[in-house]
């Protein structure tokens, strides 16, 4: 093989990936991520992750079931519009937060350390389950089998990029959680939106999501 699907195979002893297949999700480690407004337009958003829970679970070396709750401060933007971009974030910040996890290689984390582009590929296969699609993109034939020496690069490109079309079509009718905190700073101009689908007993926010909530950037803390 050349390029990429080289690189990953030459690394797959290190990864000690035999066959890929889905391993057993034993408990659920919920993955928080606030959805913050930085002005009165619908579509004018940043993400902040909270993988505190998911990294600390994965700890003990097991492979848990992520669960993806969105916070919101307002559900009138474009379904399909936050899909692209949520993926993409997710996967920018998912890479970053297992680098910065470095010496916590157990679980998810050990799968995704093979490489720029296999990390890429588990952070839409961990995204996928957490949407409960995961059963719908485990047909990700190229991954298994470049492990198995029998994938070309032209081939795995393709399976990823239908990964990603089925990752983003999951995200385009995900639920959100509209939260008064969140609902007052995007509607910060004192001209209030609807209100409906609030959730008042949502917990207040976490103080790393209020201290950065004027920032405007992306962002990781866990």
């Amino acid at each position: 093989m050349k390029g990429i699907g080289k690189a990953i195979w030459d690394r797959m002893p290190e990864v000690k990936l035999p066959e890929v297949k889905l391993p057993e999700l034993t408990r659920e480690a919920e993955i928080a991520v606030y959805m913050v407004h930085r002005s009165v337009d619908a579509e004018d958003y940043f993400f902040l992750f909270d993988f505190e829970e998911f990294v600390a679970k994965s700890e003990g070396g097991i492979f848990v079931r992520p669960v993806l709750r969105i916070f919101t401060g307002r559900d009138d933007f474009s379904r399909t519009r936050f899909a692209r971009q949520f993926r993409e974030v997710f996967a920018s910040e998912f890479d970053r937060m297992r680098s910065e996890a470095a010496n916590k290689k157990s679980g998810w984390l050990s799968w995704a350390s093979a490489g720029e582009f296999l990390g890429g590929a588990i952070a839409n296969l961990v995204l996928a389950i957490a949407l409960g699609a995961g059963k719908q993109v485990l047909n990700f034939t190229g991954l298994a089998g470049l492990v198995k020496g029998k994938s070309d690069e032209a081939k795995l490109r393709d399976e990823f990029e239908q990964t990603k079309a089925k990752v983003e079509t999951a995200l385009s009718h995900i639920e959100v959680t509209v939260h008064r905190e969140l609902y007052d700073h995007a509607y910060r101009d004192g001209l209030k939106g609807k209100v409906s689908g609030m959730d008042r007993e949502a917990w207040p926010l976490p103080g790393f999501v209020r201290e950065h909530l004027a920032d405007g950037e992306n962002g990781s803390w866990w």
